[in-house]
C-alpha cells in the first residue's frame, strides 16, 4: 500500500498537523495529513485529493523529500504551501494546527515522521 503524506507550509513558514482523532488507529497521534492512494492514482493525485477531503484545501506540491517504509506500507511525504487556507474546514481531524519545525519533536507523533524532522531543518 502506498500512502502520501503532506508537509505543507503557510504564509507564516509554520507546518500544518492534523490531530488523529479518539475513533482512528492511533488515536491522539499529530500526523502531517494525506492518506492512502487509490488505483490508479499518482502519489501527487492522491495528495491533493486527501488535503480536499480532509481539509478542504488546495495545496502547491513542490518536492517529494522522504520515504519510509514498515511492513507494506509504503509512505511519500512531500514538502509544499497551503494555497487557500481561508478555506479551511477539518472534516477529518480531532483538531488541526501550526507548528514550527523547532517545535515538532515537543508533539506525540509516529516514529517514521519524527525521523523527518532531521530532513526538514536543513
Amino acid at each position: 500500500m502506498k500512502v502520501a503524506c503532506g508537509i505543507m507550509y503557510d504564509n507564516a513558514n509554520k507546518i500544518l498537523m492534523g490531530l488523529r482523532n479518539g475513533k482512528s488507529n492511533h488515536p491522539y497521534y499529530w500526523e502531517f495529513p494525506g492518506g492512502k492512494c487509490e488505483e490508479n492514482e499518482t502519489l501527487e493525485e492522491c495528495l491533493h485529493r486527501e488535503w480536499k477531503e480532509e481539509l478542504n484545501l488546495k495545496i502547491e506540491i513542490k518536492q517529494l523529500i522522504y520515504t519510509s517504509k514498515e511492513n507494506d506500507v509504503e509512505c511519500y511525504f512531500f514538502i509544499g504551501k497551503i494555497l487557500d487556507l481561508g478555506n479551511l474546514h477539518v472534516n477529518v481531524h480531532e483538531y488541526i494546527s501550526f507548528y514550527d519545525v523547532n517545535q515538532l519533536n515537543e508533539i506525540r507523533m509516529f516514529e517514521s515522521d519524527k525521523n523527518i524532522i532531521p530532513v526538514l531543518k536543513n
